[in-house]
Formats: C-alpha cells, sequence, structure tokens
C-alpha cells in the first residue's frame, strides 16, 4: 500500500498542483532538469499555496484512501491499465502499478483531480480489535 500511496500523492504534487504534463516531464527528464523544475515550480507564487489533502476511514472489512489535489485534473482513463506505447518511458506506469501491486480499487473522481483506493482487510469484530486501536 505505501508504494501506491507513495506515487499517487507524487503525482497529485507534481502533475495535480504543479501542472508538469506528461510530455513536460519526459522533456525535462531527458534532459536532467526534472527536479529542478519541480523544485522552482514548488517556490512560485501559483504554486506555493497548493495543498494536496488526504483523508481515509477503516472499516470492517477495508481501508479508503482519498486524496485531492487542487490540479485541473487529466484524462486518468490512459493510465489506468499499463500501455504498450510508454513501456519504455521513462515515466508513467505509476498509477498502472499501484492498482496491479497496492490496491484492491482505484477511482478517479469528478475531473480526475481526485482519487480514492481501497484495500480489502481480514474483517474484525470490535470484540476482537485491541483497546488502543478502538479509541
Amino acid at each position: 500500500m505505501v508504494f501506491g500511496l507513495t506515487e499517487l500523492l507524487v503525482n497529485a504534487v507534481e502533475h495535480g498542483n504543479l501542472g508538469i504534463t506528461y510530455e513536460e516531464k519526459t522533456r525535462l527528464r531527458e534532459q536532467g532538469r526534472w527536479e529542478e523544475e519541480v523544485a522552482s515550480r514548488l517556490a512560485a507564487p501559483e504554486y506555493a499555496e497548493k495543498q494536496v489533502r488526504v483523508s481515509y476511514s477503516r472499516e470492517r472489512d477495508q481501508i479508503r484512501v482519498r486524496i485531492e489535489d487542487e490540479g485541473q485534473g487529466f484524462e486518468w482513463q490512459r493510465y489506468v491499465d499499463m500501455d504498450l506505447e510508454r513501456a519504455f518511458d521513462t515515466h508513467g506506469r505509476g498509477i498502472a502499478m499501484s492498482r496491479m501491486i497496492s490496491f484492491d480499487d482505484v477511482q478517479y473522481l469528478g475531473v480526475g483531480n481526485t482519487v480514492e483506493v481501497t484495500v480489502r482487510i481480514e474483517a474484525q469484530d470490535e470484540q476482537d480489535t485491541p483497546a488502543a486501536m478502538i479509541a
């Protein structure tokens, strides 16, 4: 689950809040300027105040996490499954890998700036849950 959440959080910041497109990231990585551009945008006034909101709920048989950025969204449908056209790109597989490895369900909401992921867990009765976890 950690791998998947990391990928989605990085996407929310870099692509969502900072507005870096797939094509820009490809070019910047080729030029060795990717990290420099991210740092520059993080410091720029038009991006500096943007936030990523994360919320979660733990239910009896699943954990649900919602990540929402302040970006304009994207065409997420292209990235949910592995695509042979991007197989040799230096990036662009995080969402598909997250879905395959980390989560039981991945749902993008609205324009794509909100994602909700679900991980099924073994159901526990409250009486079996240690008191420290209930508090």
